[in-house]
């Protein structure tokens, strides 16, 4: 869980992970290799699922044709992403008879969100990275959304990098909470590390912001 005010360095990491953007200094490393000696396309395909901060599905594409182009990139074949596309669908808890051929401007924000976490679930990804994925959505909404993020680390047991503004949201989600400012980590650790033992007067702030909500 990747948390902070914005414009202290959430996002970019996130970029640093997925190769959008290549680091000044330092080393990336992924089962132990520097990221930089992987097939970058390759390693977003197979390693790395993205959900976007602004959902980003493909308004001319169907709920299915927009799950299953992840698939038909990495060569699946047609009965495999039937079976997949339907299969992500009722893990979301979306009825594929109800959502298959429904386009994007059809569904809900919350709806939408749940299709773009399916697409970033179709390869079976190591790992997802989620870019605010929730920060446009009303309360209600929102509070479902984040039940089946626990429910999918509970079922597919899933590594997520998870990037919030709101400390209740990654005190809810994150097993592991960094803190940052101005492209710093102020702080690694627990929700109880960081409530008992605040290490900066911002992890502090943020933890305060976080009790009295």
């Amino acid at each position: 869980m990747l948390i902070g005010s914005s414009g202290g360095g959430k996002t970019t990491l996130l970029k640093l992970l997925n190769g959008l953007e290549k680091p000044t200094s330092g080393t990336i490393l992924i089962w132990g290799k520097d990221i930089q000696t992987y097939n970058i396309y390759e390693l977003r395909r197979s390693f790395f699922g993205y959900v976007f901060q602004k959902i980003g599905l493909f308004p001319h594409m169907t709920v299915s044709e927009n799950i299953d182009i992840v698939l038909r990139l990495n060569k699946k074949n047609a009965e495999y992403r039937k079976k997949k596309v339907w299969k992500l669908l009722e893990f979301m808890h979306l009825d594929p008879r109800a959502y298959l051929d429904r386009y994007p401007d059809q569904l809900s924000g919350g709806e939408q969100q749940r299709v773009g976490v399916a697409r970033a679930l179709a390869m079976d990804s190591e790992c997802l990275l989620m870019d605010e994925p929730f920060g446009a959505l009303d309360a209600v909404t929102r509070c479902e959304l984040q039940a089946a993020i626990l429910r999918l680390k509970k079922e597919l047991n899933k590594t997520i990098i998870f990037v919030t503004h709101d400390i209740s949201e990654a005190f809810k989600l994150g097993d592991r909470i960094v803190v940052m400012q101005e492209g710093l980590i102020e702080q690694i650790g627990t929700k109880e590390d960081l409530t008992t033992s605040p290490q900066t007067s911002f992890v502090q702030q943020l933890v305060n912001s976080g009790l009295n909500h």
